[in-house]
């Protein structure tokens, strides 16, 4: 029995234990930023800080065209960027990991699925030995059958021969043979026709 195939080393998955801080931090960024939550809250901030820089008898702190706004926002998006990079680098390098066990995993479902046909073969190999065994054995028993019967058959032809002269004396014996009829005489011939004659004229 040929054991299963088993790859020598599997690709190593991380789990988020194993994760650093920065990685957790860059993935929880990264999810916040690819939401509705943060757009929603993002558009608000804008609208708000628009409104209060042009509501008239509120102190304007960045009047139009919005010089600070314009900073914070590629303050934001200087660092929103690279995080969210490392996120799917991360992401990509755990994507690669996860095909590579995949093809580990597919790789060993094939090897035992061939190991599998090879023990299906093996036992229908068996199978039709066994069989063609079993076929053998009864054709030999039927030729050992007909060799019976012919010799059967042949004695009881012989005795039948043996006991034949027998049974034909004591039947001869039994029932002689009949004796043959005589002839009939011309005499009766002569009454025969006339009496013929006789009945032709009563019917006329």
């Amino acid at each position: 029995m040929n054991p299963v195939v088993r790859p020598k080393s599997e690709p190593h998955q991380m789990t988020p234990e194993e994760l650093t801080r920065g990685q957790h931090l860059a993935d929880k960024l990264a999810s916040q930023v690819g939401s509705w939550k943060f757009l929603i809250c993002q558009s608000t901030i804008l609208a708000g800080w628009v409104g209060m820089n042009l509501a008239p008898g509120v102190p304007h702190w960045d009047e139009s065209p919005f010089i600070m706004l314009n900073l914070v926002f590629s303050f934001a998006s200087a660092y929103t960027a690279p995080i969210v990079l490392m996120s799917q680098n991360r992401q990509s390098d755990t994507d690669r990991r996860n095909a590579e066990i995949d093809h580990q995993v597919n790789l060993r479902a094939g090897q035992n699925i061939e190991l599998l046909h090879e023990k299906l073969d093996t036992l229908h190999s068996q199978q039709i030995a066994e069989l063609t065994q079993i076929v053998k054995e009864q054709q030999q028993m039927l030729r050992e059958m007909k060799v019976n019967l012919a010799a059967t058959s042949k004695e009881i032809k012989d005795n039948r021969v043996a006991l034949a002269p027998g049974l034909i004396v004591q039947i001869n014996d039994k029932f002689p043979k009949a004796t043959p009829v005589k002839q009939a005489s011309k005499h009766d011939k002569s009454i025969v026709d006339n009496a013929k004659v006789i009945d032709q004229y009563i019917h006329r």
